[in-house]
């Protein structure tokens, strides 16, 4: 199989242009699409990360934008249908690519992870975004290699976890509990949760052993 990862700077996708406006991180999964007309109609996934107040603006602009054809929002998670015209995109979802990992959309810019057993598909998407200089004015490519499976992403369902183990994982995350150095630590974070560290403790090593599991190979 063949893999390609590239970064682009891209000003024609309405949720990329609202992550720099916004401050907010977009994990996006495609899910599916279809074409309606002449409207390829894109069914996606994203997780969203960032400020409470700058996600629920990022969330209500994309409501307004007339691509925006369905949209459903549960907590961090946005399922949307958006339609666009352009054939780049009828490429890139195309069910003839898998997606290894979910885009990264940060600041405007968007990092895919692609592979194909056809190069030729791989190497068509570096064409086109060639083409559009206008609307993809800085194009980075990253690697467009021989991959193997071990480095395929494959999604699964995250298990639900009771809401204060859900929190203190959430939080103990966006704190860089898990960064290494740490930038944070039990104590600040019991803090902020505004619990004892041993509570704290509690529910976030009660989460990670539900989650940990969906990471290991």
């Amino acid at each position: 199989m063949w893999n390609l990862k590239f970064k682009v700077l891209n000003k024609d996708s309405i949720y990329t242009l609202l992550t720099a406006k916004y401050k907010i991180t977009d994990y996006l999964y495609p899910v599916d699409y279809f074409r309606k007309g002449k409207k390829i109609n894109i069914l996606c996934v994203h997780l969203l990360e960032g400020e409470e107040n700058e996600k629920a603006k990022f969330i209500e602009s994309l409501k307004r934008n007339n691509k925006v054809k369905e949209m459903e929002q549960n907590g961090d998670k946005v399922f949307t249908l958006i339609a666009e015209e352009e054939y780049f995109y009828e490429l890139l979802f195309s069910a003839e690519l898998y997606h290894i990992s979910p885009v990264l959309i940060k600041e405007g810019y968007e990092e895919w992870n692609i592979s194909s057993f056809n190069r030729k598909i791989l190497e068509n998407v570096i064409k086109e975004i060639e083409k559009w200089k206008d609307k993809f004015p800085e194009f980075t490519l990253k690697s467009l290699a021989k991959t193997n499976m071990e480095e395929i992403y494959f999604p699964k369902i995250r298990p639900k976890l009771p809401e204060k183990q859900k929190k203190a994982f959430d939080l103990a995350l966006k704190r860089g509990y898990y960064t290494w150095p740490r930038r944070s630590n039990l104590g600040y974070l019991a803090k902020e949760m505004k619990v004892s560290v041993a509570t704290f403790h509690e529910n976030l090593r009660k989460a990670e052993a539900k989650l940990l599991p969906f990471f290991s190979k």
